[in-house]
């Protein structure tokens, strides 16, 4: 009789044992203590406790602002299904596959961290901002399926080659400065593009620039082209045309070693087509 009542209180032991196991795995869903510090604060009945976050209060979690938190792993994320918008900037995160399959999220930072590799953001289809500056990302064709996408920002990594880009036609923003671009051609395939910025880059042949675009802001700061031809030539065939370029077009080029008639006739060729032009001669 003994021996019967010890196997179901054995048997109770084990399960208490199970489900306290269980209850600790749940609670480690999100290893980082800094994100999830981050989650919690944003979950209001837990904000301000130590109980358990469980796969439910993820649910609930639309907004999180993550930035500058120390995280470094993102594990966890994966349940948070209905987030929105995610800015886990100025961490030191690696990997970002705990983001692939949120399916809803439109918004995302992820600047200033240390990312090699952006294929599982190019699975969130999706996003409409995407920030990845100063990162350590080589490869944008992950990134050309992101049909919604309308801003991106990847400034500050190691990009040479940006064709796969040119699949973007939603795009209206498009930073990509401090880079190791040479061949901007793929780019003025981009329609809509309002803002491009392509500081401090390697370009020194900007020859795809010489048909008139709907872009108003122009960044070509410190790179290497010498003519502003290009440039010129699409400005007057925009005012002997539509005029819907040259007169809103706000152009920067200091930093570029321009010839001594880039720096006259072509800049003032630019200014009287009326394009403002923002350029510094060298001391």
């Amino acid at each position: 009789m003994r021996l019967h009542l010890r196997l179901p209180s054995a048997i109770l032991f084990c399960t208490a044992c199970v489900l306290s196991s269980g209850a600790a795995t749940a609670q480690a869903g999100l290893p980082d203590k800094n994100l999830e510090a981050a989650v919690r604060a944003v979950i209001f009945e837990k904000k301000d406790t130590t109980a358990e976050i469980t796969d439910d209060d993820l649910k609930k979690v639309f907004v999180l602002d993550a930035k500058g938190k120390g995280i470094k792993d993102l594990t966890g994320m994966e349940k948070c299904v209905n987030l929105l918008q995610l800015n886990a900037a100025k961490n030191e995160i690696v990997d970002v596959t705990a983001l692939k399959d949120i399916k809803g999220l439109q918004s995302l930072d992820l600047s200033h961290n240390k990312i090699v590799d952006a294929t599982p953001v190019g699975n969130i289809g999706a996003l409409q901002f995407l920030e990845l500056s100063d990162n350590q990302i080589v490869a944008v064709a992950p990134l050309a399926n992101l049909a919604k996408l309308s801003a991106l920002y990847i400034a500050g990594n190691q990009i040479v080659d940006v064709a796969p880009l040119a699949k973007l036609e939603k795009l209206s923003s498009l930073d990509l400065a401090r880079n190791q671009i040479t061949d901007i051609k793929a780019l003025t395939n981009i329609g809509g593009l309002s803002l491009l910025k392509l500081s401090g880059n390697q370009i020194s042949d900007i020859t795809p620039l010489a048909k008139p675009m709907s872009v108003r802001m122009l960044l070509l700061e410190n790179n290497k082209f010498t003519d502003l031809a290009p440039l010129v030539a699409a400005a007057w065939t925009d005012v002997a045309g539509e005029k819907r370029f040259a007169p809103f077009l706000r152009l920067y080029l200091t930093g570029n070693p321009l010839t001594d008639a880039a720096k006259t006739a072509q800049l003032d060729a630019l200014k009287g087509a009326g394009v403002k032009v923002d350029f510094t001669p060298p001391k």
